[in-house]
């Protein structure tokens, strides 16, 4: 029927790949449960940084135990022939689509939008709570499942030295004094929480209108190089029927100056409300007397 690991998991059909490993559908006969296990790839089996790797986004997955990111199971050393070993991680297995499969067919209803935002706002929440930036909120690592969006691939998620929302944030992201510039995307750097931000409301951009809100690459420049050397100009979101709050929104997660977007916990909050029509009016007239 397959192979079978560590007299546990049996392997049925590879269902993605990366460039250190393959994800395989697969079943966990002990718990009698289909899995996904992910196994290191044989080309970098010798790579002691890329078990590292992949363990690390394990533990780093784990740590943060919210059902909007797939639960680890178990992460191991698979041995292998001659004392090599392969890294492994089981893992709950999602069956759905990726974000970015759907955005081919169009823009999302704003208020789908404002759901997917609003559930990887709270993953980044509790991310910052636990010194967790994950610096790749991208539609390719958003799948839609019937139990909702879950958020993947932490694999180049940095560690803070200490929990909490850190430099490049404040609160009262609404009003209150500003602060001096910071870069967005420090080149090389470990990542800030505030960037993460910047990411949602590129996302909630994406999902909104269907398209980036970068300009498109010089020749020899990917979107991502572009993406991670500079902000995209300042959106701008006229879309029908959608409540002048969300794009409000959007642009402030978006905002040029880190320290005056809003935290990723005021984001998730204020994206909730946003799917509560009359609230969504009430925060917007709000806004307007303000």
């Amino acid at each position: 029927m397959g192979t079978t690991i560590l007299r546990r998991y049996v392997l049925l059909r590879p269902i993605g790949r990366g460039g250190v490993s393959v994800v395989y559908r697969a079943i966990d006969i002990e718990n009698a449960r289909p899995i996904a296990v992910k196994l290191l790839a044989p080309a970098v089996r010798g790579d002691r940084r890329a078990h590292a790797d992949i363990r690390r986004e394990a533990m780093i997955a784990d740590r943060l135990r919210h059902p909007s990111v797939p639960r680890v199971y178990d992460v191991g050393e698979m041995p292998l022939g001659g004392g090599d070993t392969a890294s492994y991680v089981a893992m709950e297995l999602l069956t759905g689509r990726v974000l970015t499969a759907r955005l081919r067919d169009g823009p999302l209803p704003w208020s789908d939008a404002v759901r997917i935002a609003a559930t990887a706002a709270d993953v980044l929440a509790v991310a910052h709570r636990r010194g967790v930036v994950h610096r790749d909120l991208t539609p390719g690592n958003v799948m839609l499942t019937g139990a909702g969006a879950k958020i993947i691939d932490f694999g180049l998620a940095t560690v803070t030295d200490r929990p909490g929302p850190g430099p490049g944030h404040r609160t009262g992201w609404i009003s209150g004094p500003r602060r001096p510039d910071l870069p967005a995307h420090p080149v090389g750097g470990p990542g800030r929480p505030s960037d993460d931000v910047y990411a949602l409301g590129v996302l909630l951009y994406q999902m909104v209108t269907g398209s980036s809100p970068y300009p498109a690459a010089r020749p020899g420049r990917s979107l991502a190089d572009v993406r991670f050397s500079a902000l995209a100009p300042t959106p701008v979101l006229n879309v029908t029927g959608m409540p002048r709050a969300v794009a409000e929104l959007c642009r402030a997660l978006m905002g040029k100056r880190a320290d005056n977007r809003p935290s990723s916990s005021e984001a998730a909050f204020a994206l909730w409300e946003l799917l509560d029509r009359p609230a969504a009016e009430a925060v917007l007239a709000g806004r307007s007397s303000a």
